[in-house]
């Protein structure tokens, strides 16, 4: 069990602003590749190489994360920074996670006019090798993850489903659909189905095995030695072998020497008791691989009391944005206060992350008369080949809507910024004591077992999903495998960094352009 403490029980707090400054500066520059690849570069930093939370932790978090509305990777990463080192850590990694394309994008905002309305083709070959990259990352963070999560057939099985449909199929209520599914299907499970299924098992097994014994019980009365009688060949399996010597004491301890007999010879009951033991610790370490919850650094937890103020903040806020959104007329020209409440409302009612949250985005901006579909077009280009969320998108639509409006693109850009990314985060800060509180309860890890593995079923279809859009804009599909692979290979077995592997993605993109396209 993991134990969890208040500040008073972390290092100093310079300390870990230092460390949390060291981890996220470089991933705000490095984070190439959306969502998916976010995913499988937070996973190496924080789990394999820094180890600061176990490996089943994360995948709770992540999967928590893909419940809730906004952004899930930046979620993922902030509430990381949360619970190793607090509040304004937290933040602190928040900025350093978005600010470097936020800042690129309010600055292509603010100047739009000057940008072209097309994307050079260096410019995607080598958003391309970046993309392909990422690909061979959230492989091998998928596969990584499934040696700790899919442990059994339930788990594989679920994964299966929810990568399958994930792959296959995309709406914005099918994630949390997905997660809850899972957990339910695992606790129903573990709960009732494999209890019944092993008590059966166990019923038949002492059948067999009360048959057994009366057949060598009918030799015995016969006269004839176990190992001897005409039916000893039925019973040759389960024969215990100090019965020769002592025929008299198997027929007075029969129960006894069924019991012995069993263990001795690795019977049907023994072999289902391995499995529920295999079972059990699935259920509540899957860190074993690596080293015990309880080794790692007491987590930085608050009350629940304070969880539920953060929940009534981002409800009020809500309600607030609706009012506002309702109250002020429609216009064609934007002003702040419905940008702040569009771009509110927009982030608490989307779950899935950036890709979903692009046609609304449209919807609001475009179609509202606050830009045209160019700008709109320029802005979606420029956000896949930067670094970092893809909600940064929001800078770039305050800006250009602000900008438009003659007001100030800035502060457009800056309303956008935190109206956008505030209602995630915020869930999660409410969110994160309940899960502490709960998470080492005998039914909640078993819906968490359930959840844990839909949750790397959407690590996996994201490989193949991220793979597809990395060859929609054209080039050799067999040279982004290759990159992939490159970097599978480069990162998971010759120990080369994440960021390293990303640069030499990049590289390798350039290379395509100047052999290929020139």
């Amino acid at each position: 069990m993991t134990t969890v403490h208040s500040s008073s029980h972390l290092p100093p707090l310079k300390d870990r602003l230092k460390e949390i400054f060291s981890t996220y500066f470089k991933l705000g520059y490095t984070t190439f590749g959306g969502p998916a690849a976010h995913i499988a570069i937070l996973y190496d930093e924080i789990v394999e190489r820094r180890k600061w939370i176990a490996s089943d932790q994360f995948t709770e978090l992540f999967a928590i994360c893909q419940a809730l509305p906004g952004p899930a990777s930046t979620e993922l990463a902030y509430s990381l920074a949360l619970v190793r080192s607090g509040y304004l850590a937290s933040v602190i990694a928040f900025l350093l996670w978005s600010v470097p394309g936020a800042i690129v994008m309010t600055v292509a905002g603010v100047l739009i006019g000057d940008v072209s309305d097309t994307i050079p083709l260096w410019a995607t070959r080598l958003e391309q090798g970046l993309a392909a990259a990422a690909v061979g990352l959230v492989a091998l963070a998928a596969y990584k993850m499934s040696t700790a999560l899919a442990t059994d057939k339930l788990t594989r099985v679920l994964a299966l489903i929810s990568g399958g449909a994930s792959a296959l199929y995309t709406a914005p209520w099918l994630l949390p659909v997905l997660m809850i599914s899972g957990g339910l299907t695992s606790w129903t499970f573990d709960a009732y189905l494999f209890p019944l299924s092993n008590a059966w098992k166990e019923k038949r097994v002492h059948r067999k095995e009360q048959k057994e014994l009366d057949v060598k019980n009918d030799d015995l009365e016969q006269g004839y030695p176990t190992n001897q009688g005409p039916n000893a060949t039925r019973t040759a399996n389960v024969e215990d072998h100090s019965a020769v010597d002592a025929p008299v004491t198997i027929i007075q301890n029969a129960d006894t020497d069924a019991e012995k007999t069993s263990s001795v010879h690795g019977s049907i009951r023994s072999r289902n008791k391995a499995e529920l033991a295999t079972l059990d610790e699935a259920k509540g370490d899957s860190a074993q691989e690596t080293m015990p919850e309880s080794q790692y650094r007491p987590l930085f937890t608050y009350s629940k009391k304070l969880g539920f103020f953060f929940f009534l903040i981002f409800l009020a806020l809500l309600v607030a944005s609706i009012l506002v959104r309702a109250l002020v007329p429609e216009s064609t020209t934007a002003s702040y206060g419905p940008l702040a409440a569009t771009f509110y409302f927009t982030g608490s009612i989307i779950f899935g992350g950036g890709p979903v949250i692009i046609p609304l985005l449209r919807t609001y901006t475009v179609d509202s008369g606050w830009m045209n579909d160019k700008q709109f077009l320029v802005g979606l280009a420029l956000i896949q080949s930067l670094p970092g969320p893809n909600f940064n998108l929001a800078c770039f639509l305050g800006a250009v809507s602000m900008v438009r409006a003659n007001q100030s693109g800035v502060v457009g850009a800056i309303l956008g910024y935190l109206a956008i990314f505030f209602p995630g985060l915020i869930l999660k800060n409410a969110i994160i004591p309940f899960w502490q509180s709960v998470r080492e309860h005998k039914s909640v890890k078993m819906v968490f077992r359930g959840v844990n593995a839909c949750a790397l079923g959407l690590v996996f279809s994201a490989t193949w999903l991220l793979f597809v859009q990395t060859n929609a804009f054209g080039g050799s599909s067999g040279y982004h495998s290759v990159i992939a692979s490159a970097a599978f290979v480069a990162n998971g077995y010759l120990d080369f960094p994440t960021p390293l592997v990303i640069i030499l993605g990049g590289v390798m993109g350039a290379i395509e352009y100047a052999v290929a396209d020139l």
